[in-house]
Order: C-alpha cells, then sequence, then structure tokens
C-alpha cells in the first residue's frame, strides 16, 4: 500500500492497530525518511537528532541531572536516544510500530544504557510506575488520529514518573496545509487549551508551561507530577 493509499483508505475500528499497521509500514519502507523527511540521508538524519535532543531538552537545562532515567514516546529508530544515551544514565524508548523497534535496537546496539520497548500505541503498559525522572516526546502526537490516544498517554505517564518528574511533549495545534477532511496516522488531531485542561482535571499534574514551537502549527506542553 502507498502513502496516499494508506492515507485514504478508511480507518480501521482500532485506532491502535491502524498507527501500527501504517507506522510499521513506513519504518519497513524507509524508517529515516518518515522520521525525518527533510534530513534523512547520510549525516544529516544523525545530526538532526542531536539538534532536535537539544531542542526537546531546552527550558529544562538547569533541571537536568546525568543520573536521571529518561523515557522517549515514539522513539522511532533511536534518531534522539543515542545523544540521550550520552547525557543520561538510564534511557528508555518506547513505539508503536515493529519495524522501528527492530531498527532501533540494531541502530543502538553499542549503547548499554538504552532499551527499547515494543508499546501498544496508547500506554506504557510494561514499564514500571514511579521510575522515570523525565518523559519526552517530540513530533509524535502531531500524527496521532485520535485525541482519547494522547489522553490516555499522559495519564500513564504520570504513572510512570516519580515524584517531581517531568513530561515535555509536543503537540499540533492547527490543521496543516493540505491535510484531509479528517485526521489520519500522518495528520494528526490537532490540540487545544481545553485539551491541556482536561488532562490537568484527571490527574493532579502541575502545568509548568506551554509555549508556541519554531512551527506555528505546533506547541510544546511541559507538564509536573507533585
Amino acid at each position: 500500500m502507498s502513502e496516499r493509499e494508506r492515507r485514504e483508505a478508511a480507518p480501521p475500528a482500532d485506532v491502535t492497530a491502524w498507527m501500527r499497521r501504517d507506522w510499521d509500514a513506513r519504518g519497513g519502507e524507509n524508517a529515516k525518511y518518515y522520521i525525518n523527511t527533510s534530513e534523512h540521508e547520510g549525516f544529516d538524519f544523525a545530526l538532526s537528532g542531536c539538534r532536535d535532543a537539544f531542542e526537546v531538552l531546552g527550558h529544562l537545562h538547569k533541571e537536568l541531572r546525568h543520573d536521571m532515567r529518561v523515557l522517549e514516546i515514539g522513539c522511532g529508530i533511536g534518531r534522539m536516544l543515542q545523544f540521550f544515551g550520552v547525557l543520561f544514565a538510564e534511557v528508555h524508548g518506547i513505539d508503536v510500530a515493529p519495524s522501528m523497534v527492530e531498527q532501533a535496537r540494531r541502530y543502538l546496539a553499542r549503547w548499554s544504557n538504552v532499551h527499547v520497548h515494543l508499546g501498544d500505541g496508547r500506554s506504557l503498559t510494561g514499564l514500571p510506575g514511579d521510575h522515570f525522572d523525565l518523559a519526552l516526546s517530540f513530533q509524535v502526537f502531531q500524527h496521532v488520529p485520535d485525541r482519547q490516544v494522547i489522553t490516555d498517554y499522559v495519564r500513564d505517564t504520570f504513572r510512570a514518573l516519580r515524584g517531581r518528574g517531568l513530561f515535555k511533549f509536543l503537540v499540533k495545534t492547527k490543521p496543516w496545509a493540505g491535510q484531509g477532511r479528517r485526521p489520519d496516522t500522518w495528520c494528526g488531531v490537532d490540540v487545544s487549551r481545553a485539551d491541556v485542561d482536561h488532562w490537568l482535571s484527571l490527574d493532579p499534574w502541575q502545568l509548568r508551561s506551554a509555549y508556541d514551537s519554531d512551527d506555528p502549527s505546533k506547541a510544546w506542553v511541559v507538564l509536573q507530577k507533585p
């Protein structure tokens, strides 16, 4: 199935199976391209991971420690995980696509402190509770076609974080040019401040900040577990 056919196909009833199917196919076709469509060749791909790791950690630099346990949600093949592995004592990544996870384990084979997990597409099942100091997600929730899936991730991240742990993630806030009439596994749902307020009502998160990214269609959210 081509990318166009994937985008035009009727969505399955099981949204997580839909995400796994499409992202497993993308990972098998050309993982680096679908992770970074503009910088997927040669060293450009790896170096883009270094730059984006710096951006993701931005605004948090004064609170970071080398002994932190870090989790990346939607890690792909480990483009940023390799740099997190240099900075932090224990690093975990989780992804819904088996093809991405398989490639990540090969890509990161030399990093003994980096661990990659196959997830169910909406939770952190299998990962311990009250364990992580920092959770991150970059350019992942923008591809999620169902807002409840993002809500489930936010809720389970609360479980996985230790007290005072931070969760920083990027969300899509408005439709993209050329987007179809319904969200799909490429052009996901838009997230509003009302959605953030809803997450705050479900668990006792503290909203540390919410600010625009360099892309006017996206914004950063930083939550902290009490």
